[in-house]
């Protein structure tokens, strides 16, 4: 499983939820050569099972580069917490892989890596809001710079994926989420997961940084309320 996030979770997602998919035929433009971002709201430690497990299943993997024939659609360069790298069993999943680590306090290396990824042709996943801090129905919060900052840095497409609501499996503290998601072993709680329509750089072209970061959340927010309306 060394360096295989993406089946490990993907594996995971299938003992612990039920998971409906809309808008899976959005993810067709980053099957296209070049840079690309995928947005996703955070709510829980234990949405990356849902989000991550499902991209894979999709074709989309955060696994590490394929060593035989690829038969994936595309490998994606996500960017998660460095903590991961603290733990044995967790750091010989992701060694190897193409995860981006980011400290909590401290994001610069991990945006200057994302950013280089992206200059390099990479799909780079993100977490805007940076935290699974949440608010009282699991809206999404505002995003923290570096997000805006990547979509600026060069022309490329954005796909939002939006969960709702991820709390059924698992929410509160590190440790509660977890507790709580392996009891979906037994009670398989549905979680609603929504691939929005994405953004093209044109529509970025003539908007100021404020207006880019206004115009991609409320993008992102947009694609939460359809997930929320199908729950």
């Amino acid at each position: 499983m060394r360096g295989q996030p993406g089946t490990f979770l993907y594996g995971l997602s299938r003992k612990l939820c039920r998971i409906d998919v809309t808008g899976i035929e959005n993810l067709a433009i980053l099957e296209k050569p070049g840079p690309a971002m995928i947005i996703v709201n955070h709510t829980s430690v234990v949405d990356v099972v849902v989000v991550v497990g499902t991209l894979h299943k999709l074709g989309y993997t955060v696994d590490g580069p394929c060593l035989d024939t690829c038969t994936h659609h595309r490998h994606l360069r996500p960017v998660g917490t460095s903590d991961m790298w603290n733990f044995p069993l967790a750091k010989q999943i992701v060694e190897g892989s193409g995860i981006i680590p980011t400290d909590q306090h401290d994001g610069r290396s991990a945006y200057r890596a994302a950013r280089e990824a992206l200059r390099n042709g990479e799909c780079v996943l993100i977490y805007p809001e940076g935290d699974v801090q949440v608010n009282a129905d699991a809206s999404p919060r505002e995003w923290r710079a570096g997000a805006t900052a990547l979509a600026k840095s060069t022309p490329l497409p954005i796909v939002f994926v939006a969960h709702h609501d991820t709390r059924n499996l698992g929410g509160g503290s590190v440790l509660k989420s977890i507790l709580k998601a392996l009891t979906g072993i037994v009670r398989k709680p549905r979680i609603q997961l929504v691939i929005g329509k994405p953004v093209m750089p044109i529509e970025l072209d003539n908007l100021s940084g404020s207006e880019v970061t206004e115009f991609l959340q409320q993008r992102l927010i947009e694609t939460w309320q359809q997930a929320k309306a199908l729950n």
